[in-house]
């Protein structure tokens, strides 16, 4: 009996920092990081304040907690497509599928995220302090740094020419972004990675 009601205390706990998260989630991407308020947050998560802040210490750790946990099954796969035996170009492809599908689902989020870490949230300031601010510039670069490690791949098997990985990385990704911000996605994520693909390795001349 004991055992079954701590179970269900668990579970119930779970469910309800879960229905803060998604309630977060929601507020965030509409509205942004300054004219979110954790009042509003409690108020579409159905609960109390003192449950949310049970949970999260401020608006800024509920923020980060939000972004860390959308994004934790993202670098996972990430990490296996670095780990795979697949050969480095075709793992580049596969990066760039992950990387579509993850923001078309996140770019409101992430589009917040990415002012504020870049000094251009309210009136072209950051809400958070500089500390604050590295924390996502460390996740952001983790992730980036897997494109460099299979970029490197790709140099070492000859397959592309030498360049700066780090410049390259980034020059990638924020195609890949672009394409998404813009809604330039089609409904085949597969064909869309292709694509992105064939044009950052190989180009648009005809050679």
């Amino acid at each position: 009996m004991g055992n079954t009601r701590l179970t269900e205390h668990y579970t119930d706990s779970r469910t309800k920092r879960q229905q803060i998260l998604d309630a977060a989630y929601e507020i965030f991407s509409r509205k942004g990081y300054h004219q979110a308020t954790v009042d509003e947050i409690i108020a579409l998560a159905d609960t109390g304040k003192g449950t949310v802040y049970n949970y999260f210490v401020n608006k800024e750790q509920l923020f980060y907690t939000l972004i860390k946990e959308r994004s934790s099954p993202f670098e996972t796969a990430l990490q296996q497509i670095v780990d795979s035996s697949e050969p480095p170009l075709p793992k580049i492809e596969s990066m760039i599928k992950e990387y579509i599908a993850f923001y078309v689902v996140n770019a409101d989020l992430w589009r917040v995220m990415m002012h504020e870490v870049r000094g251009l949230g309210t009136a072209g300031h950051s809400n958070f302090s500089e500390k604050q601010r590295d924390k996502y510039r460390i996740w952001f670069k983790s992730t980036i740094g897997m494109l460099e490690i299979v970029l490197n791949e790709c140099i070492a098997a000859g397959e592309i020419r030498q360049c700066d990985v780090t410049k390259t990385a980034y020059a990638l990704f924020s195609v890949i972004v672009m394409m998404v911000f813009q809604k330039f996605v089609s409904d085949d994520i597969d064909e869309t990675a292709k694509a992105v693909s064939n044009v950052f390795l190989y180009g648009v001349t005809n050679r």
